[in-house]
């Protein structure tokens, strides 16, 4: 019966050194305390205590990727960053070079072009066209530069256009990407 006779254990302002004990963190510390109170909160820090606020962190505004993508595996890493035009991701091809007609009355496909530098383009070709046909509009659209190049297709893996005869519907171009690599 002695030990219902004994006091609760004193808060920590009257212990030796301000230690607390497990039990006095539990217990409210007056009658009118709120853990959910606007008030600096008390936080044991190892022998000391502090007081601080929480604070809420800061939203930052999130920018959505602007880079110029890349494959895996490309060997050329001096490529220039793409230029940026508006709204608009791809460019739209100019005029085919002199040689290369596009009759509409014939079965037709867009295929995009990927030049190394990073410049995207759209253009138009009949299914007849040839893989050789596809060099010569990038040799027009970039007069003077480097004509050592391979085309591939882009999938998994990615599959070398090596036979310059060969037309769009043989290849299996149709609608699709063209990756111009050196």
């Amino acid at each position: 019966m002695a030990s219902r006779d004994k006091k609760p254990a004193k808060p920590s302002s009257s212990r030796a050194g301000g230690i607390r004990t497990l039990s006095d963190l539990n217990r409210p510390s007056g009658p009118d305390s709120d853990s959910d109170s606007d008030d600096p909160q008390e936080y044991y820090t190892g022998g000391e205590k502090r007081v601080g606020t929480c604070k809420e962190p800061e939203k930052k505004r999130q920018v959505a990727f602007q880079g110029v993508g890349r494959t895996l595996g490309s060997s050329s890493t001096s490529a220039a960053p793409e230029p940026t035009t508006g709204s608009s991701p791809l460019n739209t091809a100019p005029n085919p070079s002199p040689g290369l007609v596009v009759d509409e009355s014939l079965p037709s496909t867009s295929i995009q072009l990927r030049l190394a530098d990073g410049t995207r383009m759209i253009t138009r070709f009949n299914l007849h066209h040839t893989v050789d046909d596809i060099r010569s509009f990038i040799n027009a659209y970039r007069p003077g530069g480097a004509t050592n190049y391979q085309l591939q297709i882009m999938g998994f893996p990615p599959k070398l256009l090596t036979d310059p005869t060969q037309t769009i519907e043989q290849a299996g171009l149709a609608n699709s990407v063209v990756i111009q690599k050196f």
